[in-house]
């Protein structure tokens, strides 16, 4: 009996709509931490922005910012529906 094996090659796309993160952003446990963080802030902030509970965990956990937001726009759609959810 012959057998034949066909090998199909996949390449990767890179689209543009998504966000490019550095690596090092990407990798970083302290920002899945922040974010549960700030998750678990909305839930019993109701009278702050989604903002002003996002700056005061950067600044206790001392977390630069602007890598965070950038980390946050690839990853942070959870955040926004549970915000979205508490103004309603």
């Amino acid at each position: 009996m012959k057998t034949s094996a066909s090998v199909v090659q996949l390449s990767r796309v890179q689209t543009s709509a998504a966000p490019v993160v550095p690596d090092e952003v990407a990798q970083s446990p302290l920002y899945g931490v922040a974010m549960l963080k700030i998750a678990m802030e909305l839930k019993k902030a109701p009278s702050q922005s989604l903002e002003q509970l996002i700056d005061g965990v950067l600044t206790r956990m001392q977390l630069p910012a602007e890598d965070f937001r950038r980390f946050l726009e690839a990853n942070g759609g959870l955040l926004k529906t549970i915000a979205l959810k508490r103004s309603l």
